[in-house]
C-alpha cells in the first residue's frame, strides 16, 4: 500500500496533462501512485501519460467507456491502493512542490477522514472569479451553502468504503452531495495553504442542469441531523 492515490480521470486531454502530471513529479513527498481513469481518449492522451513514466514510474492505467467523470472517480476509488486518495482534474495542478509533504505532516491523526485547503482560480467559474483563493475553513453551515472544492480535499480511502462513493445522478455536483454525506460523520483538518491551481472550463463551470437542486433541502437537513444541528434549522433561510 502506498500512503497516497492520485486519481486523474480523463479525456482527450493531450493539451494539459502534461502540466497536470509534471506538478506530481515534482513533489517532494514521493509515496503515492498516479491513477489514469481515461475514457477511451482518441487523441495523444494515453500517449503522453505513457511518455511521463520516464519521471514517475508509479502509474497505472484504464482507459475505458463511462458515464462522466464521477463514474470516472469511482472506478478510480476501486482502483486506488493509497491510504488517502486526492482527485485532480487533467487540466488542473498541484501548486507547489511541497503540497504533499504539508499533507503528510497532517495525516497521521488516525481520527481524521479528510484534510482540504485552498485552490487558487484561474479564469471566471459559476462558482468562484478568476484569482480567488477558494474558501477557507468550512463549518457545516458553511458547507450547506457551497461546497469544497474537490481539488483541495484529501479523503481517507476508508470512508468510501464506510460512507459510498459518487452519486451518479449528480453529474455536476456529486462532489457536494458526497461532501454533505462525509463532513459530519468525520473529523476534518483544514490546512492553511493552496492545494492546487483550478482552472476554469470544466463541467462545473458550465450550466448544466442537475438534480441536486430539487434535493438539496433533505440533503442539507440529513447533513444537519446527523451533525447534532437540526434545531437550528428555523433560523437557515436557505433550508
Amino acid at each position: 500500500m502506498v500512503f497516497l492515490s492520485v486519481i486523474i480521470p480523463t479525456y482527450n486531454s493531450e493539451l494539459t496533462i502534461e502540466r497536470c502530471l509534471d506538478s506530481l513529479s515534482i513533489q517532494t513527498y514521493q509515496d503515492f501512485e498516479i491513477c489514469i481513469i481515461d475514457a477511451s481518449s482518441s487523441d495523444a492522451t494515453l500517449s503522453r501519460v505513457n511518455q511521463f513514466r520516464s519521471k514517475f514510474q508509479n502509474i497505472r492505467i484504464l482507459s475505458e467507456s463511462d458515464r462522466g467523470t464521477y463514474d470516472a472517480m469511482n472506478k478510480g476509488i476501486d482502483l486506488a491502493k493509497g491510504e488517502w486518495i486526492y482527485f485532480i482534474g487533467s487540466d488542473d495542478e498541484i501548486h507547489d512542490e511541497n503540497v504533499f509533504a504539508d499533507m503528510f505532516k497532517v495525516a497521521p491523526d488516525k481520527n481524521c477522514g479528510m484534510i482540504y485547503g485552498d485552490v487558487r482560480v484561474y479564469g471566471d467559474t459559476l462558482w468562484a472569479k478568476d484569482g480567488q483563493i477558494y474558501d477557507g475553513k468550512f463549518s457545516i453551515e458553511h458547507l450547506l451553502e457551497r461546497n469544497i472544492c474537490h481539488q483541495a480535499i484529501f479523503y481517507r480511502t476508508k470512508m468510501f468504503k464506510k460512507l459510498g462513493k459518487y452519486n451518479l445522478r449528480y453529474p455536476v455536483c456529486a462532489d457536494w452531495e458526497l461532501n454533505l454525506r462525509f463532513f459530519p460523520k468525520t473529523k476534518s483538518k483544514y490546512l492553511d495553504r493552496i492545494i492546487a491551481n483550478f482552472y476554469g472550463g470544466g463541467i462545473s463551470s458550465k450550466v448544466v442542469i442537475d438534480p441536486i437542486g430539487d434535493d438539496l433541502k433533505f440533503l442539507r437537513i440529513k447533513a444537519l441531523v446527523i451533525h447534532n444541528l437540526y434545531r437550528f434549522v428555523p433560523s437557515m433561510n436557505f433550508i
